[in-house]
């Protein structure tokens, strides 16, 4: 599945029913995502130990795009910063730090319009960043606006370290607050069901940002049980760590024998999922 795909499919999941609702006009999120990839395409410095493309990025909305972009909270900056990694690391360029992508609002752009701007900002090894706060400090020019719509500023046309203070209490809707990815993780571990009918011994890796498990057919894990809810729980990744999270299922969640609403998952957990028991493995 392409990096774009995944986008789509797990923001779909994030936000059931979201896209149907909110987004028949106005900005598009894959094209924010296309916009991204894009931009460090047409931003890549030759350097001597490879292709350095931005990984900080700011994106700012008109009022009603804006309004309808909340619905996702921070899962979309935090995917957009995905789709940074992920495109880099499909086509071999390198990132001099963390991607960092944050949505703003700006009175001034109109419906279905947006401005990016990008920069890049080294790390040095093993330095004691912040994982939330304002990009802040981008040197670039005035943005304008292409044929297609798509405002974009030019980006610095060097590496510039910066450091970074701690983000103090941030009371901006999540959507706003800058999202940190720093490497998307390998899908090495997997869930196994352990019991649940006809869907015992099925395995499915555990990748992106969220599995969903229920007697669907459109779940990550269908379970043909009849005390599983047709969406029952979702395996959601928050930073480096699993979580399983009940969506409200009729016979519960339950973690090694407790009950559980949402709860950190680590290898050799077992999720009960009504009577059928999901297991957490290594790949």
């Amino acid at each position: 599945m392409g990096v774009l795909q995944e986008f789509e499919r797990r923001l779909e999941g994030a936000v059931e029913g979201f896209f149907a609702r909110a987004f028949r006009s106005g900005v598009q999120p894959v094209e924010l995502a296309k916009s991204v990839q894009r931009y460090a395409e047409d931003n890549q410095h030759v350097t001597a130990d490879g292709v350095v493309v931005p990984n900080v990025y700011r994106l700012a909305v008109g009022p009603k795009d804006h309004e309808r972009l909340e619905g996702f909270g921070s899962s979309l900056p935090r995917e957009l910063a995905e789709v940074v990694v992920r495109t880099a690391d499909e086509r071999g360029w390198k990132l001099r730090g963390p991607a960092r992508v944050r949505i703003e609002l700006d009175d001034d752009i109109k419906l279905g319009r947006f401005r990016l701007a990008g920069r890049v900002e080294a790390v040095e090894p093993h330095a004691n960043r912040a994982t939330q706060g304002a990009p802040g400090g981008a040197s670039a020019r005035p943005a304008q606006p292409s044929a297609s719509g798509v405002y974009a500023a030019q980006s610095a046309p060097a590496p510039t370290p910066a450091p970074t203070p701690s983000a103090p209490a941030d009371d901006r809707a999540a959507i706003d607050q800058t999202q940190v990815v720093g490497a998307v993780p390998k899908a090495e571990l997997e869930l196994v069901v352990r019991a649940g009918g006809s869907s015992s011994g099925q395995r499915v890796p555990l990748h992106g940002s969220r599995i969903t498990a229920g007697r669907m057919r459109s779940c990550d894990l269908t379970i043909d049980d009849s005390t599983v809810s047709r969406e029952h729980a979702a395996f959601v990744r928050r930073s480096d760590h699993w979580w399983v999270v009940d969506l409200g299922s009729t016979n519960g969640t339950r973690v090694n024998g407790r009950q559980a609403a949402e709860h950190p998952l680590g290898p050799g957990d077992r999720v009960e999922l009504g009577d059928a028991v999901v297991e957490l493995v290594g790949a």
